[in-house]
């Protein structure tokens, strides 16, 4: 790719971006939120078309960009959103990215062919279950077979690690250093910054559309190099936690104060959670490899899903689903989906700051405009203004606007479920200073999430979900191998199911 400019109106996504993929070669494309690195992909593959600029793949000059045509050419990309169909199970999902003559395959065909890649690649996958009732990370998963199904010649990958433990996303990287020896080449788009050095070969880094450094030896550059290239300041976009002063919002412990969130009994599917307390000004952290119960928890907390036993904030009953009634007993909500859950995306975003809002009368839309105009400022939500529609924002942006929603005002309990996946790392500070503010204020933050080390620095408790059920308090300072035995379901003596 030479000379690559696209703009959206006003906004100039690409200003004049080069990048080159090798046979052979793991490549790393960084940049924070909105630097244009998803642009960039789209256009590679035929979902975008450059305003000016050159794309040349396999030898081959592009004029025409059509996605299928260039997935014909041997590019395959996984996009950061998944593109499944939730009513199809994982094996017809599978098939459907592939289509062989004009008849579906029967259900046990489409099972055999995923299970053959599972094996393969050793991404789990349930191939008999419908995509919508898969946990965030096996959707991930399958979106890569997916692609890895197509035999691609060029593989890219848009963040496909930000729903993957550790362990998920070091096998993913193994797999695509096979995919490499194979001589296909990979570009993969990621904030994780040990990821580049742990796997990859070259590095790309984009800030605010523009190449800042460009096919670069990884070897070449630190950790404080790449971090200050993609924020244009020296940081290494690591979260430090509350200090002392801020964690104490009173003089006694957090066991002392009175419990917010209370749960008891709670049980739905495989989930069974006998008792879960989150206390005023506490943040209570739930770590474990994804699909062990945590999507069940989501929904159960969330009231997407009925369930048996009593959930409860500030000694009210949480019977009433309606989301609504739940917001006027002062419950945010962060999805772990946040299109799906959180944001309608092609409505603008001074609408989607009003849903779930308690008032029945809608304000004018001067007054809409301006409120809006206020959080996105605040925020740094960076968009064309409050009549840009929720899909013109990446990813990061997407996630500040929800949480500008979901923080507002005084929240009782913070369901916060990955608020920080997917997000560069000056992004995900941003976001996790606003939820330990909220708590300093005396809200209940429930933090569901994937990166360990996260969550070790911003609980005050931590609990490891596995099989559907609690085990812990952890409390710190953290003992990692007792945790990481939890998370692989071994019992230890500090741990005790909850």
């Amino acid at each position: 790719m030479r000379q690559v400019h696209r703009r959206f109106g006003t906004t100039i996504a690409l200003g004049g971006v080069d990048l080159t993929l090798r046979h052979g070669e793991i490549h790393a494309v960084l940049g924070s939120n909105g630097a244009g690195k998803s642009t960039l992909m789209k256009i590679m593959v035929g979902l975008e078309r450059p305003d000016e600029g050159e794309v040349e793949i396999l030898g081959r000059h592009i004029e025409r960009f059509d996605p299928g045509a260039i997935r014909a050419l041997g590019l395959a990309l996984v996009q950061q959103h998944f593109t499944l169909v939730p009513t199809l199970t994982g094996g017809e999902n599978l098939v459907l990215a592939r289509p062989e003559g004009r008849l579906r395959p029967d259900r046990q065909t489409c099972r055999d062919r995923l299970a053959a890649l599972v094996d393969r690649y050793g991404l789990e996958v349930r191939g008999d279950v419908p995509a919508g009732e898969l946990s965030v990370g096996e959707q991930q998963r399958l979106e890569l077979l997916r692609a890895l199904d197509a035999d691609a010649k060029v593989l890219l990958l848009d963040e496909p690690t930000a729903v993957l433990t550790d362990t998920e996303a070091d096998q993913l990287l193994r797999v695509c250093r096979d995919l490499t020896q194979e001589g296909r080449a990979v570009a993969i788009i990621t904030h994780r910054l040990a990821e580049v050095f742990a796997g990859c070969d070259r590095v790309s880094v984009l800030r605010e559309g523009r190449s800042v450094i460009e096919d670069a030896p990884v070897g070449e550059h630190t950790r404080a190099d790449l971090a200050s290239a993609m924020i244009g300041e020296h940081s290494t976009g690591t979260f430090t936690g509350r200090s002392d002063d801020a964690r104490a919002i009173e003089a006694s412990s957090p066991m002392d104060r009175p419990p917010r969130l209370e749960v008891r009994g709670l049980s739905i599917g495989r989930l069974q959670v006998t008792d879960l307390d989150v206390r005023r000004g506490e943040i209570v952290g739930i770590a474990g490899v994804d699909g062990n119960g945590q999507s069940e928890l989501e929904a159960a907390l969330s009231g997407r899903s009925d369930v048996a036993g009593r959930i409860s904030v500030d000694g009210a009953s949480l019977t009433a689903t309606d989301p609504r009634v739940r917001r006027a007993l002062g419950i945010a909500y962060i999805p772990s989906d946040r299109y799906r859950w959180g944001l309608v995306r092609p409505m603008d975003l001074s609408d989607n700051l009003e849903l779930g809002r308690v008032a029945r009368i809608r304000p004018r839309r001067s007054k809409r405009h301006r409120a809006a105009r206020g959080a996105l400022n605040s925020w740094d939500v960076r968009s064309s203004g409050p009549e840009a529609k929720a899909s013109s924002l990446s990813g990061g942006n997407a996630q500040k606007l929800l949480l500008a929603r979901e923080l507002e005002g005084d929240p009782a309990v913070i369901l916060a479920c990955y608020p920080t996946r997917g997000l560069d790392p000056n992004a995900a500070d941003t976001i996790a200073g606003r939820l330990l503010e909220r708590a300093d204020q005396g809200a209940a933050v429930l933090w569901i999430g994937a990166e360990l080390d996260e969550l070790c620095v911003v609980s005050d408790r931590l609990f490891v979900l596995s099989d559907g059920r609690l085990i812990g308090p952890f409390t710190a300072p953290y003992d990692r191998r007792e945790i990481g035995l939890a998370m692989a379901g071994v019992a230890t003596d500090q741990a005790h199911g909850r």
